[in-house]
């Protein structure tokens, strides 16, 4: 198991969900549309678990990103915030992160989001709401 399967299974359940208008993978605050969302790798975690048995966990988060000149911030805040609840209400419908073949005890846990705060870019403000992914793994050693 490795961070890109699952960062491109994330993308494309994000890419899914119909009230975001772009979804990269990669650090920008540049974008085609908006809300737009990009998903970066955070970290790994690991646990020893038995003599046979590890816990490998990937940490992915997701930003979703709403420029404030268009909509104002008030209207900005409520759009991430429905974004964010589609975001949720996507992940929890798949536990099992359709497309990735994981290990059979593997659990996808959804941290809270804390939304609505404040970026600003060069000339651009944006509203953001940012949540975090984990993929928890448990696999047999050989």
């Amino acid at each position: 198991m490795s961070f890109q399967p699952i960062r491109n299974a994330i993308k494309a359940k994000l890419l899914d969900v119909d009230s975001i208008q772009q979804v990269i993978d990669f650090p920008s605050n540049t974008f085609t549309g908006y809300p737009a969302a990009m998903v970066t790798t955070s970290r790994s975690e690991a646990e020893f678990n038995t003599t046979q048995e590890d816990e490998r966990i990937y940490v992915f988060t997701i930003y979703i990103m709403q420029e404030v000149a268009v909509l104002k911030e008030q209207k900005s805040r409520r759009v991430i915030e429905g974004v964010v609840d589609d975001v949720l209400d996507a992940f929890d419908n798949d536990q099992l992160l359709d497309g990735v073949d994981l290990p059979s005890n593997e659990t996808i846990i959804i941290s809270l989001p804390a939304l609505s705060q404040i970026y600003n870019s060069d000339d651009t403000k944006y509203i953001v709401g940012e949540m975090e992914i984990k993929v928890k793994t448990q696999f047999k050693i050989s």
